[in-house]
């Protein structure tokens, strides 16, 4: 009786999936529709009704930053840009189209120069999602264990040299693979970047109408998020600049 029970669950379960599934792919093909016909508000609404279930893809927020753009929402589509780009990293579509609506922006702000090492340790990561560097991270352990069999088992002198060659190789890319991976992810799950959706945005000094006025900041520009009190975000700006935003005029990528 009580597995009969847990088969209906688990069908009604599965139905109910394969039902939101359904629900979504009718949202998609509506929303491409709406896209492609210019009603470029139409579009944003149905794409926003999808994530909004919890959905996302790179696809998705693709398509939502173009209607965005298309919608003059400049800073709405430079954020889901930047979605769209941690979910792919690696594509040239969503960083060409993520520069051009960049370059709308009426902040230009000098970012701090950073260690070539580190410079180069980010554009690599960002190459590859954080789940291919983990299926490098495996393909290159793989091959480093079958290079150390052929190392400490074989009779032969050229064998054993070649196997501790690619194992000594093979296993700095695996350490390499893993650092990777480990970068992308913590890309993708941290909440510490942000846009700024108002037209125009004070930063103050601190968290407070009363406080100093520090400068301004615009729609479209990204910032990082250090703090937040109250109704207030504290926040650096790419050339190290920071202060206090009201919370209400950016979002969290």
């Amino acid at each position: 009786m009580k597995k009969t029970i847990l088969i209906f669950v688990a069908m009604c379960l599965s139905l109910a999936s394969f039902g939101e599934s359904v629900d979504r792919q009718v949202l998609w093909e509506r929303g491409n529709h709406l896209y492609s016909a210019g009603d470029w508000n139409g579009a944003v609404a149905t794409y926003d009704s999808i994530v909004n279930e919890g959905w996302e893809s790179a696809d998705l927020y693709y398509n939502l930053a173009g209607a965005n753009f298309k919608a003059g929402k400049k800073g709405k589509a430079i954020l889901n840009y930047y979605r769209a780009q941690r979910l792919a990293p690696g594509d040239d579509d969503i960083a060409y189209n993520l520069a051009y609506a960049q370059s709308f922006v009426k902040d230009k702000i000098e970012a701090v120069p950073e260690f070539a090492l580190s410079r180069w340790m980010g554009s690599v990561a960002r190459v590859m999602s954080s789940d291919k560097w983990g299926v490098s991270a495996l393909i290159c352990l793989g091959v480093t264990l079958v290079a150390a069999g052929f190392y400490l088992l074989s009779a032969r002198r050229k064998v054993r040299k070649t196997g501790f060659v690619v194992a000594l190789v093979m296993l700095v890319a695996t350490i390499l693979s893993i650092s990777f991976g480990a970068d992308s992810r913590r890309v993708l799950t941290s909440q510490d970047e942000a846009v700024v959706l108002s037209t125009a945005a004070v930063v103050k000094a601190s968290p407070e109408k009363s406080g100093k006025d520090l400068f301004i900041l615009h729609e479209g520009t990204k910032v990082e998020v250090l703090d937040a009190f109250g109704e207030w975000s504290e926040i650096r700006i790419a050339d190290g600049n920071e202060g206090w935003i009201r919370t209400s005029a950016i979002e969290v990528i």
